[in-house]
């Protein structure tokens, strides 16, 4: 005759927690977002783009350019400049890295 038996599940021991990502020192926000179009600038003087992808940077730039003026302008309270700082913190490191990847040769063709 077959029983059933309980068998309780092993004991796991939690693992010790994941730190949080120390934050960012950030600078302000035009700071920030000037680096921002530097990158954009770097990005564009790779050898290995196409001319195409040249001319979607000029319109990023131009985009980004306008978008900061009018931030600027309308002068935004203090913890939307820093929201604004790390979200231009983050598209420099972001395009920096797609530079990296552009220097590095070209992007390979699409059939």
């Amino acid at each position: 005759m077959l029983g059933c038996s309980r068998v309780d599940p092993p004991t796991v021991t939690p693992a010790t927690p994941v730190p949080a990502d120390p934050e960012i020192k950030l600078e302000s926000m035009q700071v920030e977002c000037d680096g921002m179009l530097g990158a954009l600038a770097a990005f564009r003087t790779c050898e290995n783009l196409e001319d195409e992808d040249r001319e979607d940077l000029d319109d990023w730039i131009e985009r980004a350019t306008r978008d900061m003026a009018s931030s600027r302008k309308a002068n935004p309270e203090p913890n939307a400049q820093k929201a604004i700082a790390a979200a231009c913190r983050k598209a420099t490191e972001s395009v920096q890295a797609a530079t990296e990847r552009c220097r590095a040769g070209p992007k390979p063709k699409v059939d």
